[in-house]
């Protein structure tokens, strides 16, 4: 069976050969796996665990790279990569360019991507190319969010989140003037591959290891009106809405729903709530989930058989009657030893139905 006929048969909540697996990782972890391994690239990898997803993305013409080895994203802010272990670090922004400006108006004054920024023309071929595949929007700006990928590298994550509370409107002109950019570009991106893209991806984070960022009424009051235009014009184009959030967002899955997602990744399991067993009897016949193999304490600290019991009872959980793919609950850190990344996925193929 192909990884889309696959896939396709577990969105429509039926069982397939098999679970289908999902990949994610950071670059650290992509090179040390191709060298453990004995793999010539990314693709050979995803081959060697029976990914069933592959991932696109238009070209971004400025390029993200600048001269001085920082990173500038399409919002323009600039980031800066910070070693916080011989073998790995993380991309943080330099400065939040628009955290002392007050005035909506001032708003009209930064530089928002636009269209024309944009190289489309890859697409059609590119999923041709993986069209045994269930396609994806790469992670990045194929993939966008609001709240952590646009207004907090702005105006900083305090602002953000106080602004939600005593100055609604200008959170609110922020997301619509990245809303107005996005639903073109959305629309242009999933038009440019022939609806070829199977699953639109929106990457945010609502949550945190115990609770949410904010409560649901006023995530509704922000950002329910532009999710649900996103969400529109995804499946005007027949892809599947993917929403990646991570921590305990138990508490906005209505919202999510009402927004219009169809699976929700990565079901953090060591977060408050995030269970999977009652995740799926909650909203099982509604919502398709993906991940759920806990990457912050089983997959560093546990066993080879440790990591395969635990694959086996998530699936037990989650798998029955379609509407599962089994991931990480996080991108595969240094941390984690290669025989359980192995180990998972061996996991997830052996078992069945």
């Amino acid at each position: 069976m192909k990884g889309i006929e696959r896939v396709e048969l577990v969105m429509s909540h039926q069982q397939a050969d098999r679970v289908p697996l999902f990949y994610r990782d950071i670059p650290e972890v992509g090179a040390r796996l191709l060298n453990d391994l004995g793999l010539a690239d990314r693709e050979a990898l995803l081959q060697y665990f029976d990914i069933d997803f592959r991932w696109v993305e238009p070209r971004y013409k400025p390029g993200l790279v600048l001269s001085n080895g920082h990173r500038r994203d399409i919002w323009g802010v600039e980031y800066a990569y910070t070693k916080f272990s011989e073998d790995d670090g993380y991309w943080g922004p330099i400065s939040h360019p628009l955290i002392d400006v007050k005035e909506i108006e001032a708003l009209e004054e930064w530089a928002w991507p636009t269209l024309d920024q944009f190289d489309f023309s890859n697409l059609k071929a590119d999923c041709i190319k993986h069209q045994d595949y269930a396609i994806m929007t790469a992670p990045g700006y194929a993939s966008p969010g609001m709240l952590q990928p646009v207004i907090q590298p702005l105006i900083g994550d305090e602002r953000s989140l106080m602004d939600l509370i005593i100055d609604p409107e200008f959170i609110e002109a922020i997301i619509e003037k990245a809303g107005s950019f996005l639903a073109e570009f959305i629309d242009t991106m999933l038009e440019s591959s022939d609806g070829k893209i199977n699953f639109f991806r929106m990457g945010d984070d609502f949550g945190t290891q115990q609770n949410l960022l904010m409560g649901p009424d006023t995530w509704r009051k922000a950002f329910m009106s532009t999710y649900q235009e996103i969400f529109r014009i995804a499946k005007s184009h027949n892809a599947y809405c993917y929403q990646h959030s991570c921590g305990a967002v138990r508490g906005m899955i209505p919202n999510f729903l009402e927004a219009g997602i169809d699976v929700l990744d990565p079901i953090q399991v060591a977060a408050n709530g995030m269970v999977p067993k009652e995740l799926k009897n909650e909203f099982g016949d509604v919502l398709c989930f993906s991940g759920g193999v806990d990457e912050q304490e089983l997959l560093p600290n546990g066993s080879v058989q440790d990591v395969k019991d635990a694959v086996f009872r998530l699936c037990d959980d989650m798998a029955e009657n379609g509407g599962f793919f089994l991931g990480p609950t996080h991108n595969f850190q240094v941390d984690i030893p290669t025989a359980n990344i192995v180990a998972m996925y061996e996991a997830g193929r052996e078992w069945r139905y």
